[in-house]
């Protein structure tokens, strides 16, 4: 979409819903490689890592899901 005032085009603002489902994607991708890494008994710094960014997906979908549950009640 064009600005009127530039005709720059201008980024359009994405859904909750897509950030939802693209955040629910990557959690469960790192889920499958958590249970990958602790079947091949991975280093303890790879199943820390591992687990550091299953617990920042987790905390962000809460976050979108808590987000987008406030829109729709407004």
């Amino acid at each position: 979409m064009k600005s009127k005032r530039t005709g720059i085009l201008v980024p359009q603002p994405i859904p909750d819903t897509e950030f939802i489902t693209i955040t629910e994607h990557h959690l469960n991708e790192w889920l499958h490689l958590l249970d990958h890494l602790q079947d091949v008994h991975a280093p303890t710094d790879q199943l820390a890592y591992c687990r550091n960014q299953v617990t920042r997906l987790q905390l962000e979908l809460y976050q979108l899901r808590n987000t987008n549950w406030r829109a729709n009640v407004s």
